[in-house]
């Protein structure tokens, strides 16, 4: 949780390191002429460095704070209708990394670890109204279309391939295919 500015700075820097060619003056200017809309990343960088601010503003309470906290929410807004992303403030750990535009759907209520990679047409939910949300390990890699619902806990170092529907708890160092799953040794 985001709480102070050294804090923001951290996860921010976590969540750059797989977005370093967004960084810097030459890289920016080049990106904005050449890049290519299909895996233009620069907004996916530009989501996910609201969502940190929009974290830290929502944690503290100053009335500055609320008056940002509702600016960036705003732009957050924006940027998740150009990516189709809804990730909640406060459900996701540092270092974070998207590959690709599309939808990614997360429940307010779900805790997502440190280092969790992310592909298009994800949904981390609940069952109905009333459910509990998944818990996401540390070094998670979540494939495109995949679902986990319910009260699933997921260990570390977990892959998830393409396509599965999580509904069970999964043990750390699994590789989960196709409603299959063995232990990485």
């Amino acid at each position: 949780m985001i709480k102070t500015k050294h804090d923001l700075i951290n996860y921010i820097c976590e969540d750059s390191k797989n977005y370093q060619s967004q960084i810097g003056i030459t890289n920016r200017l080049r990106c904005n002429f050449f890049s290519n809309t299909i895996n233009d990343q620069k907004y996916i960088w530009k989501y996910i460095k609201t969502l940190r601010y929009l974290e830290y503003h929502t944690n503290n309470n100053a009335f500055h704070n609320k008056i940002l906290t509702k600016y960036y929410l705003c732009k957050l807004r924006k940027y998740g209708y150009k990516t189709g992303f809804q990730i909640p403030p406060n459900t996701v750990g540092k270092g974070l990394t998207i590959w690709h535009w599309g939808p990614i759907i997360i429940n307010p209520h779900a805790q997502i670890g440190q280092n969790c990679t992310l592909n298009p047409m994800v949904v981390i939910g609940h069952k109905n109204h009333k459910g509990k949300a998944p818990v996401i390990g540390d070094n998670v890699f979540i494939g495109g279309g995949s679902y986990i619902i319910g009260p699933v806990t997921i260990g570390n170092n977990v892959i998830i391939g393409q396509n599965v529907v999580v509904t069970k708890d999964i043990r750390d160092n699994a590789v989960i295919v196709s409603q299959t799953y063995r232990e990485i040794k």
